[in-house]
């Protein structure tokens, strides 16, 4: 269970790992993260619950309140390296140019108030973020009327969803805080 711990906060290679735990190949160390990611993700999804839109009212953010209150979540992509698999047609698949290696993609919604309210099967990283939200079963959860929320790197097709009576909303606040994170970045790099 700790060499999973281990490659979920640190994110070291699987060879690195069997080194550090004393295994003796890289296949000893797949099946112990396969069995421990699979009874983990058993026993944790029941912690996420999709809420009904009264739950999600009656914890809306100050900031919510006026602008943003029929944000039902706000939604994103997030990607996982993994190991370059050794067939060449699943490295393809794999392979996200945005990453440049081979990653795993999973698609997150949260409520305003940050609980996790939807979270994906695990998409090859070549897939796009729009193909991975119509594939993933969330929008079938979401009721006409309500929006979601995205940054506005979040590519997704709309006309997809005003055919489901969902809208996106990305606001301001993002880039804002996008720049200032990235201006950030930029003047820590200049002075080390």
């Amino acid at each position: 269970f700790f060499l999973t711990l281990v490659k979920l906060r640190l994110d070291l290679y699987e060879q690195d790992l069997a080194y550090r735990f004393g295994l003796s190949s890289v296949s000893q160390v797949s099946s112990i993260l396969k069995t421990w990611v699979n009874f983990l993700a058993a026993e944790w999804s029941s912690f996420i619950v999709w809420p009904t839109y009264q739950q999600v009212r009656a914890n809306l953010p100050e900031v919510f309140r006026h602008r943003y209150r029929d944000v039902i979540g706000i939604i994103d992509c997030s990607e996982f390296e993994v190991q370059a698999p050794s067939s060449f047609s699943l490295q393809a698949m794999t392979y996200s140019e945005y990453k440049s290696r081979n990653t795993m993609k999973a698609l997150f919604c949260i409520t305003p108030d940050g609980f996790f309210s939807f979270v994906s099967e695990l998409f090859p990283g070549s897939k796009s973020d729009n193909d991975i939200t119509l594939q993933s079963g969330l929008l079938d959860r979401c009721q006409p009327g309500l929006r979601l929320m995205a940054d506005k790197g979040f590519t997704v097709s709309k006309n997809e969803l005003h055919r489901r009576g969902i809208d996106i909303v990305t606001p301001s606040f993002f880039f804002k805080r996008r720049a200032s994170i990235q201006t950030e970045s930029r003047a820590y790099k200049k002075s080390g």
